[in-house]
């Protein structure tokens, strides 16, 4: 007769310490809680602010190679010698098309970066205007 450890009964609370209910007059404490200082949390958002400004150098790299793997796809000399055709138009309003996404997400990646710095700089200053 084999028993598994589902089959056997297991102690939860040892002997004795079973919960018991409050009494009228059992003084109730306090809820555990761990102060924190106001540094803690202005350390957490400048890492926070890093962490968002790495990611979007991180994405600024990435549009840049955008724009140089575009450069190298619509070679700008093919373009000089169709100059004219209706192959040439097409493409360039495709190359234009194009760009300007990629100029546009680069501008609101730039913007973004900068909202970023400038709150970095102002959590610094309130730093320094506290202690």
């Amino acid at each position: 007769d084999l028993h598994t450890p589902l089959d056997t009964p297991r102690e939860v609370f040892c002997e004795g310490s079973e919960p018991q209910p409050r009494g009228e007059h059992t003084h109730c404490e306090d809820a555990f809680q761990i102060p924190l200082a106001t540094e803690v949390f202005r350390r957490a958002r400048a890492q926070r602010l890093n962490r968002q400004k790495n990611l979007g150098f991180a994405l600024m790299c990435v549009l840049i190679a955008f724009i140089l793997l575009g450069c190298a796809y619509f070679n700008p000399f093919q373009f000089h010698i169709i100059k004219g055709t209706d192959d040439w138009s097409n493409r360039v309003s495709q190359l234009s098309f194009i760009f300007s996404l990629i100029i546009f997400a680069l501008f609101v990646n730039l913007m973004c970066l900068l909202n970023i710095c400038y709150r970095q700089r102002n959590l610094g200053q309130n730093h320094n205007e506290c202690t």
